[in-house]
């Protein structure tokens, strides 16, 4: 009775895993435009955050200068950056990024950039609103369709409910 027990045992936790197809969700492209107030919304991160139900970790992208971005997915592990994004729902979160994405890039063939220098004038950035900088807050719901395609965000400011 005690050799069944542990057999079942055995049987049930290797069951989820037996059932799995194995490998990551499928992604599909997504891109689109970040807006607030209808202005462009320049070098600011996205992040595409799944609703219970939706597969995989997300995704994220940083807009360009004219609020442009192309997401890419986040997977655990992955040594290079896959282009998309499962289909399913997300909350979106727009947050100032993690580094300054307006550094200067360093010219290989030209001298060093200096590392210390005349202080500049700080560039005005484009305030985001609260609101949007969480998941749990966020206004923006998204459905990410199974072929894709552009999702453009419009952001308010204030944000409407």
């Amino acid at each position: 009775m005690t050799r069944t027990r542990v057999l079942v045992a055995t049987l049930l936790a290797a069951l989820p895993v037996g059932c799995s197809n194995g490998g990551p969700p499928s992604l599909v492209p997504v891109h689109g435009r970040v807006t607030i107030d209808g202005q462009p919304l320049a070098g600011k991160t996205v992040q595409f955050v799944p609703d219970p139900g939706t597969p995989g970790q997300g995704a994220g992208a940083t807009t360009n200068a004219a609020g442009e971005y192309t997401l890419l997915a986040a997977r655990p592990g992955a040594t290079r950056d896959e282009p998309g994004a499962p289909a399913g729902a997300y909350r979106v979160v727009v947050v100032e990024p993690m580094f300054p994405v307006d550094l200067p890039v360093q010219d290989s063939g030209g001298a060093p950039t200096p590392a210390i220098g005349l202080p500049q004038a700080p560039k005005k950035k484009q305030e985001i609103p609260t609101a949007y900088t969480k998941p749990e807050t966020t206004p923006l719901r998204v459905e990410v369709p199974a072929g894709g395609g552009a999702i453009n965000l419009a952001l308010e400011s204030p944000p409407k409910k």
